[in-house]
């Protein structure tokens, strides 16, 4: 026999199994009958691998279709093909041999480092899960924390209100307080830009507008009035009107 003519063994064997209809509940022709589907990877692995090659690694099993050639058809299943391996067409199977080392090993060092990008990419994406997860533990942890000093500041203000039954009063009067003193300084805030922009509008005015006193008593033009003097709030572990319950 010519030695153009020899099919490799590794060839051989997989037709044989792929053309056993006794064998289709493992492996099998595709719908074309130009390509082959291995249907039970595992099972294929454990019963059919060590009867023809004395061997039971599917991965080698792949390795050894893309040496010679073989490409996977469908990003789905195990389905491969050949433009020589084809159905009843055995004299075409001699076309089929390994492809050369360099290209092996091109191929090979793609596949790796393909792998080690999936890899990096995927580590890189559970750090950032993992970091994730320590800040939303973080916030959890500072809630219960919240939570756990909540019934130990009731406790202090009943103290405090039963020591003195004033202290509600007062703590009203410093939220009023409070709430006016920052509602005074958004107005100034706002009015400020407007009377300070363009001097030449108002030649004879000054903001604040000065004051005088008659008979002892201040007088304001211009409904400018100075800021009360507040008395500061006692401190307290909490205030009851600013949303600490």
């Amino acid at each position: 026999m010519d030695s153009n003519d020899i099919v490799a063994p590794f060839v051989l064997k997989t037709y044989q199994m792929v053309n056993d209809p006794s064998l289709d509940a493992f492996i099998r022709w595709g719908p074309g009958n130009n390509s082959f589907v291995v249907v039970e990877p595992l099972e294929f692995s454990q019963r059919l691998l060590p009867a023809y090659f004395k061997h039971s690694n599917f991965s080698s099993f792949v390795r050894q279709l893309n040496t010679y050639g073989f490409r996977k058809v469908d990003p789905d299943r195990w389905e491969f093909a050949s433009e020589w391996f084809l159905r009843g067409q055995t004299q075409l199977l001699k076309n089929i041999g390994r492809k050369r080392q360099t290209q092996t090993r091109n191929s090979n060092r793609i596949d790796e480092d393909e792998e080690q990008d999936d890899m990096a990419t995927e580590i890189a994406r559970l750090k950032q899960d993992q970091k994730a997860l320590e800040q939303e533990l973080v916030g959890m942890n500072k809630r219960l924390e919240a939570t756990e000093r909540r019934p130990e500041q009731m406790m202090a203000l009943l103290h405090k209100v039963a020591e003195d039954p004033e202290i509600l009063p007062r703590m009203i009067v410093d939220q009023n307080q409070r709430s006016k003193r920052l509602a005074d300084k958004k107005r100034q805030r706002i009015l400020n830009p407007l009377l300070s922009s363009s001097p030449e509008d108002t030649p004879c005015m000054s903001w604040p507008p000065s004051t005088t006193t008659n008979g002892g008593h201040v007088v304001n033009f211009g409904g400018y009035s100075p800021e009360p003097e507040v008395t500061p709030a006692p401190e307290y572990p909490f205030s009851l009107l600013g949303g600490g319950f």
